[in-house]
C-alpha cells in the first residue's frame, strides 16, 4: 500500500500534468485560427507570384495538411465524441458467445482437412498421421480416358 506522501506526490503530479495540458490546449486554440488564415493567405500569395506549378502543389499540400491537423486538434478539444457504432455495441454484448463460436469453428476445422492442388487431392484426418494423396478426378474417377 502506498504511503500518504507518495499519494500526495502522485496527486500533485496529476494536477500539474492536467494544468500543462490545459495551457497547451488554450495556446493551440488561441493560435489555430490565425495560423490557418495566414497559411491560406500564403497559399494565395504563392499562386500569384510563383509560376512553377510543382512548387504551388507542394505549398498547397502543406497548407491543407497543416490546416486539417489544426482543425482536428480543435475538434478533439471542443467537439463531441463520436457515438459508438450500434454494431460495435452488439458485438460487445455478445462477445462471450462470439468467442465460443470462434473456438467451436477452430475445433471443427482441425478435425479433418482436405486440400486440392491442381488435379490431386490431399486429405488429413483427425488422429491420423498418414496423408492420403488421391489421383482420382472428382468428376471422372480413375478412368480419365472417358473424358
Amino acid at each position: 500500500m502506498a504511503s500518504p506522501d507518495l499519494d500526495k506526490i502522485r496527486s500533485e503530479r496529476a494536477r500539474d500534468v492536467r494544468i500543462m495540458r490545459d495551457r497547451a490546449a488554450v495556446n493551440i486554440a488561441k493560435w489555430a485560427l490565425p495560423t490557418i488564415v495566414l497559411l491560406f493567405a500564403g497559399l494565395i500569395g504563392s499562386i500569384v507570384w510563383i509560376e512553377d506549378a510543382a512548387m504551388i502543389a507542394i505549398i498547397a499540400s502543406a497548407t491543407s495538411s497543416t490546416s486539417m491537423a489544426l482543425i482536428a486538434i480543435l475538434n478533439s478539444m471542443t467537439g463531441m465524441k463520436d457515438k459508438e457504432d450500434p454494431i460495435v455495441q452488439i458485438i460487445k454484448m455478445y462477445s462471450d458467445q462470439n468467442s465460443a463460436l470462434i473456438e467451436h469453428l477452430k475445433n471443427e476445422k482441425s478435425k479433418s482437412q482436405s486440400i486440392r492442388l491442381g488435379d490431386k487431392e490431399v486429405s488429413l484426418t483427425e488422429g491420423a498421421t498418414n496423408i492420403h494423396v488421391s489421383d482420382d478426378d472428382k468428376v471422372w474417377g480413375k478412368n480419365k480416358l472417358d473424358k
